[in-house]
């Protein structure tokens, strides 16, 4: 039990004040469904005996933030870390480790940016199917931001941006937040610098849709809260909308059902025209058509009111949105995107980008395999 830092059997969620080797942690990992979703990926029937070492040794290697070198040699000189990541002996009685330039061509030529997003999204789902069996609803509250992440100096792809004051990129991700499970990141992507983000919002909806996943309350910026967005968010998926009220913006007293009913007459030739329909089954069909002024309008109008009813108990509402913010810098700084970015181009990003969520989804999974729904996604007290 010591030389492993704990015991094999019984599983807690470490944290600062008890903390627990890395890969003793990742030793509780179940590992079937990361070795089904890496499967086809090797032609080779006798590498699939240590696909589950090699999916826990990635994880190990981004959380700790080691290169592939940097891992072997740690891994070498602690042989019981390996043992622990499923390693087996030889016939001399040392693990057989696979060499740094193994684990590079691994995740860089072998899985690459689709390859390791296709692993990701096996294990989200069983992350959200563990989570759904714990009662824990990963879409009851939610919210989507974005931050920049600066680029090599060599990458002649990248913009500069003046409000960040950084050459790079963009990372918009959409999080999840409770305060029992605290902030699970879902889905992400990486833009130019210069791009809107707002522009990834209906993209993640439909992931985390495709995924199982129903948005109840998401929280966005301004930037995201567009009218077509509004319509689309609200009426489309069911998911309500939270957002300031810029200053620039204006009551439109031209919104109503009224005027929406208006507009929809205005389909009475098409063939698909319902003479008698609710005014949900209006606006949803004004989306269908792509008529989003009317629909979104009307739907920004009551937000308006009511911050202008209750300005301070709106903005207190709406600032649940800095949730978001503090898993931006957990993302590019905690568990080191920003550092890892060594090689030029959008697709370098992006690879980073993935492995750092299919990472943290792993951590997730193996608290939720093991009854624990605290703090999925941290890495406290992970040494």
């Amino acid at each position: 039990m010591e030389k492993y830092g704990g015991s094999r059997t019984e599983f807690y969620s470490p944290d600062t004040d008890n903390p627990m080797k890395l890969t003793l942690f990742l030793s509780f990992l179940d590992v079937t469904v990361l070795e089904d979703a890496m499967k086809p990926f090797y032609k080779r029937q006798a590498s699939i005996k240590y696909l589950g070492s090699m999916g826990r040794t990635l994880v190990f290697m981004k959380v700790k933030g080691l290169t592939p070198d940097k891992t072997v040699n740690y891994l070498k000189t602690h042989p019981f870390d390996a043992e622990l990541l499923g390693y087996d002996k030889n016939m001399e009685g040392s693990f057989e480790i696979p060499c740094g330039e193994t684990i590079r061509l691994n995740l860089k030529n072998r899985f690459g940016v689709d390859g390791v997003k296709q692993i990701d999204q096996a294990i989200f789902i069983a992350l959200r199917m563990a989570a759904e069996k714990l009662g824990v609803d990963l879409g009851d509250c939610c919210g989507s931001d974005a931050f920049p992440v600066k680029s090599v100096s060599s990458d002649k792809d990248a913009d500069y941006n003046g409000h960040y004051k950084v050459t790079g990129y963009k990372v918009a991700t959409t999080e999840s937040y409770d305060p029992e499970t605290g902030i699970v990141p879902l889905v992400g992507d990486v833009i130019d610098i210069n791009e809107d983000e707002g522009k990834t919002l209906l993209p993640h909806m439909k992931q985390l849709k495709k995924n199982g996943i129903h948005v109840n309350d998401l929280f966005v910026d301004g930037k995201y809260a567009t009218i077509s967005n509004i319509a689309q968010i609200e009426v489309v998926y069911g998911t309500s909308l939270h957002y300031n009220i810029a200053d620039n913006w204006v009551y439109n007293e031209h919104a109503t059902p009224s005027d929406m009913k208006v507009e929809y007459q205005k389909f009475h030739n098409e063939p698909d025209f319902r003479v008698f329909t609710s005014e949900d089954g209006m606006m949803k069909y004004l989306i269908k058509k792509g008529c989003y002024e009317p629909v979104g309008h009307m739907i920004r109008n009551t937000h308006m009111a009511a911050k202008n009813e209750c300005p301070d108990g709106y903005l207190d509402h709406f600032h649940q949105r800095n949730m978001t913010e503090s898993e931006n810098d957990f993302i590019k700084n905690d568990m080191g995107l920003q550092q890892a970015i060594k090689r030029k181009g959008k697709e370098a990003v992006e690879l980073e980008l993935h492995f750092t969520l299919l990472s943290l989804h792993v951590l997730a999974l193996i608290r939720l395999q093991n009854r624990c729904k605290k703090r999925l996604a941290s890495k406290s007290g992970l040494t």
